[in-house]
């Protein structure tokens, strides 16, 4: 870790993504080195679908499509669980951001592939988000056979729900897309001890300058976090304390208009974070 990126005091992170892989492990090592104090709160949990049936069979005919697009790192480790044959060098893949390219290449590599072998291309860090990826897929299309997206097949592998403008998009330039789920997304269970821990975390935490900042990764994680503040007793103005890290201008909104008092921009990255934590100034939020 750069020196100068190590912080002169001991701030708190609070780690609101479900944890997933040796990717969020070697960031949170990287934080703990640089002397932040972190806390696990996720706002998200991850369990597999409810009927698992339809994403093995799209993922057993991956061969037959152009491109895949695992949506986030959950999905990568959920479509690669799924998957039991090797991932076809016929078939692109497509991901959202750096952090779900480590994870798909880490996946790929325990499971005895080459990430080389396969054409991958990945939203950059200031723009890990479906557009993002849609500027990196621009040249993908020319290089298909029918040097266009018409008729492209595309399996888009996602949570329960999600955003459809990706999808929207490539339909929109001829391509057939499909979309199944490879797991289910649930808000974390209103138990006493959840409960407890969050009002731990918000009321309980100290000063306000020793208070820790709330890492967000996703708008559906803010939307949990406010849906526990009533059965934790506890009024939305408490938020007006806390500070809020989001890697996403949509999740920076959300976290806006729940009640966090700061909140910026940073992306997912151990040295962008740190780097807000610091004190630099983060993009606008």
């Amino acid at each position: 870790m750069p020196a100068h990126l190590h912080l002169p005091q001991a701030p708190s992170l609070i780690l609101t993504r479900p944890p997933s892989d040796a990717g969020d492990d070697a960031r949170s090592l990287a934080l703990r080195q640089a002397g932040v104090v972190l806390h696990a709160f996720p706002l998200i949990r991850i369990l597999p679908p409810r009927d698992a049936a339809p994403a093995a069979q799209m993922l057993a005919a991956l061969a037959d499509f152009d491109l895949a697009v695992p949506v986030s790192p959950a999905a990568v480790h959920a479509a690669l669980g799924m998957l039991r044959t090797p991932w076809p060098q016929t078939c692109a893949v497509g991901l959202l951001g750096p952090g779900s390219r480590a994870a798909f290449e880490q996946a790929l590599r325990l499971r005895g592939e080459s990430p080389e072998a396969l054409r991958i291309l990945a939203a950059p860090a200031d723009a890990a988000d479906s557009e993002g990826l849609w500027l990196a897929l621009q040249g993908f299309g020319a290089s298909l056979p029918q040097r266009c997206w018409a008729d492209a097949r595309v399996l888009l592998l996602r949570g329960d729900s999600g955003r459809d403008w990706l999808a929207d998009t490539l339909t929109s330039v001829g391509a057939r897309v499909c979309r199944v789920s490879v797991y289910r997304r649930e808000a974390p269970a209103p138990d006493e001890a959840t409960l407890e821990r969050l009002r731990s975390l918000l009321v309980h935490s100290g000063s306000s300058a020793g208070r820790a900042s709330w890492l967000l990764t996703a708008s559906e994680g803010v939307r949990n976090l406010q849906k526990l503040l009533a059965p934790a007793g506890l009024q939305a103005s408490v938020l007006g304390q806390h500070r809020a890290l989001a890697t996403h201008a949509r999740i920076a909104a959300s976290a806006r208009d729940i009640g966090f008092g700061r909140v910026e921009l940073c992306t997912a990255d151990t040295a962008s974070i740190l780097q807000v934590l610091q004190g630099s100034r983060g993009r606008p939020a």
